[in-house]
């Protein structure tokens, strides 16, 4: 069996020249904002006056950091289409040409190696100079090290240093110097003569952090994926409140009905659709979006996409059962609704990422899942109102009680699931705003017996959707 490869690196002496930076991004002709080998300049400390004298704990480091080939690659895990294949040294390479730029393995990565090359349309990152390495050649990196700090070699070979590494393939992530991330369980093969700094308890930050930090998606390159699950969480909630909602509605009428069935039906497919297209739009090498289903035993992502055309089937027939018969079965209907289920799940879990702590916990689930019911119900509350003003059917109290009331609830759970953001403190406090101002409506809208509070629904709906748009963003943005 071929024993893995591992970089190693010597922090005690490393210049911070920049050297194996620049050779990587030349050999691989990397654009600008690429880079798949990064030199982090540490530093910190401070000086203390001691009497008359000046003492100082000021220390500075760098760190050399590539794609570090772990033992468990996550980028190779989450991929929706098995674009990654980790050969038996080790080495973790893309396979380009089944990418398709979604991003997904750069959230996962706990190190930021997978990084989008936006002239190409897909991820690309470092491959350990794999022809190099079959030309009997060092990576180019190792190569372009003047003080040779950086080296490479087999994973278990003991290297000619003076004092112990350390080997961060066989140590928890809690123990790995800064800025190198403490909640990995990748089993990074890199090797390091640690700094002695590295050990400080002083406070540490990165120096060149605008240089060398992975370029983040505008909000112009997201705004896809917000559509995408504000619009899917929509279908499935709307069809969830359509199931109870507008039968009684429809029993009671003894004509014209049969239009009036179609339209939560035609909205709910309208949104799962749109969704659908934006999903699609999101995708830097559409070409190969046939592929997303390759990989379903171990990306949710794949899974996501996977219960999204599911459920999107489930719709379709039983619209077409209603259509054809007018009525859907109840095993149909149940059915669909336990795929819409799964659905909003698999978008959860698509975030819980341990790369990315503030999405990896249970309110990512908890929101999502209130965000279906919230949004599917008010839309539905829209059409609700409208098709019994249509009919001229006075919904009864107790009824309209438990659809105003079920909306005040999902309401007041987003606002407890709220998460102050340090870093977007407007619109954390506009979200609030809005989700105070849906309260409030509701509580003047609670009784059906005027019909200018029966219309206040739809302002409501309005400032649902942009509390849960305001949301959303915030979501994303809380990533970086």
């Amino acid at each position: 069996m071929t024993t893995p490869y591992a970089f190693y690196f010597d922090a005690t002496f490393c210049s911070g020249c920049k050297a194996c930076q620049a050779a990587c991004k030349d050999k691989n002709n990397l654009p600008l904002g690429v880079l798949w080998r990064r030199v982090y300049e540490v530093s910190g400390g401070t000086w203390q006056k001691n009497g008359d004298a000046w003492n100082n704990t000021v220390f500075a480091y760098n760190l050399s950091v590539s794609c570090n080939h772990c033992v468990h690659p996550k980028c190779a895990g989450v991929c929706p289409v098995d674009a990654y294949v980790v050969h038996e040294d080790g080495i973790v390479v893309l396979d380009s040409t089944k990418c398709v730029g979604c991003g997904y393995c750069a959230w996962a990565c706990p190190y930021g190696a997978p990084q989008y090359n936006a002239d190409a349309g897909h991820m690309t990152k470092c491959d350990f100079c794999i022809d190099n390495l079959e030309q009997g050649l060092p990576p180019a990196c190792v190569a372009a090290c003047p003080l040779r700090v950086l080296d490479y070699g087999e994973a278990r070979t003991e290297q000619a240093w003076a004092t112990p590494q350390l080997k961060l393939w066989e140590t928890p992530a809690e123990t790995h110097p800064y800025p190198l991330p403490n909640y990995s369980h990748t089993q990074p093969r890199l090797a390091l003569q640690p700094h002695a700094a590295m050990n400080t308890v002083e406070q540490k930050s990165v120096a060149n952090l605008e240089e060398i930090q992975p370029r983040s998606p505008s909000a112009w390159e997201e705004a896809p994926l917000m559509l995408f699950t504000l619009l899917g969480q929509m279908a499935v909630g709307g069809f969830w409140a359509m199931l109870w909602m507008f039968s009684p509605l429809w029993i009671i009428a003894e004509y014209g009905t049969t239009r009036l069935r179609w339209l939560p039906t035609l909205l709910i497919g309208f949104c799962l659709g749109t969704a659908t297209l934006a999903s699609f739009a999101h995708l830097g090498t559409k070409k190969n979006a046939w592929r997303v289903l390759a990989h379903l035993s171990h990306s949710w992502l794949s899974r996501e996409i996977l219960l999204t055309g599911l459920f999107g089937l489930g719709w379709l027939l039983t619209s077409l059962e209603s259509l054809i018969w007018h009525r859907a079965s109840v095993i149909g209907l149940g059915v669909t609704a336990t795929l819409g289920l799964g659905l909003v799940y698999s978008m959860a879990q698509v975030y819980r990422l341990p790369a990315v702590p503030v999405w990896n916990t249970w309110r990512t689930n908890a929101g999502f899942m209130v965000s279906a019911l919230l949004l599917g119900h008010s839309l539905m509350t829209v059409l609700f109102v409208f098709e019994s003003n249509i009919i001229g059917i006075q919904l009864s109290a107790i009824q309209w009680t438990m659809v105003e009331r079920g909306i005040l609830i999902l309401l007041l759970a987003q606002l407890v699931l709220m998460r102050k953001q340090i870093s977007q403190p407007i619109h954390y406090h506009i979200r609030m705003g809005l989700i105070l101002s849906g309260m409030v409506l509701i509580a003047v809208n609670i009784s059906p017996s005027t019909s200018h509070a029966l219309w206040l629904t739809f302002p409501i709906f309005l400032i649902i959707v942009l509390e849960e748009g305001v949301g959303r963003w915030l979501f994303y943005q809380s990533r970086t």
